[in-house]
């Protein structure tokens, strides 16, 4: 794992959750703008995984490399799940959703990264 990457996709992430957050306090479902947002995390979380596989290929990674594996298929389907049930629910808790799966993201890649440096095994 690269520090970079996850530290750009935290960001990234709990920046959607923020932009999700003001639309559900204004009342507002979930817009294009949403659906963005959650297009560029998408992407760069499928980077993160091509990353992370390269990098387990090459003899790198975490002792626990099962975990690691599942976290890292997981994490991009968030976004995709948030997305989809943010269309579904056409009122303010739609934008909610968003929320979540933002946050939701930023937890599981901190915590991918505990795992890939051992320390959170």
């Amino acid at each position: 794992m690269t520090n970079v990457l996850a530290t750009v996709i935290i960001v990234v992430a709990l920046l959607v959750a923020a932009y999700a957050l003001v639309a559900a306090l204004r009342n507002r479902a979930m817009d294009l703008g949403h659906l963005i947002s959650l297009g560029v995390l998408e992407a760069l979380l499928i980077a993160q995984a091509v990353v992370g596989f390269v990098k387990l290929s090459g003899d790198e990674g975490p002792a626990s490399s099962a975990t690691f594996i599942g976290y890292l298929l997981a994490v991009p389907l968030i976004p995709l799940a948030g997305a989809g049930w943010g269309l579904l629910e056409r009122t303010r808790w739609g934008s909610a959703v968003i929320v979540i799966a933002g946050t939701g993201v930023a937890v599981m890649v901190v915590r991918l990264n505990q795992l890939w440096s051992g320390t959170g095994v």
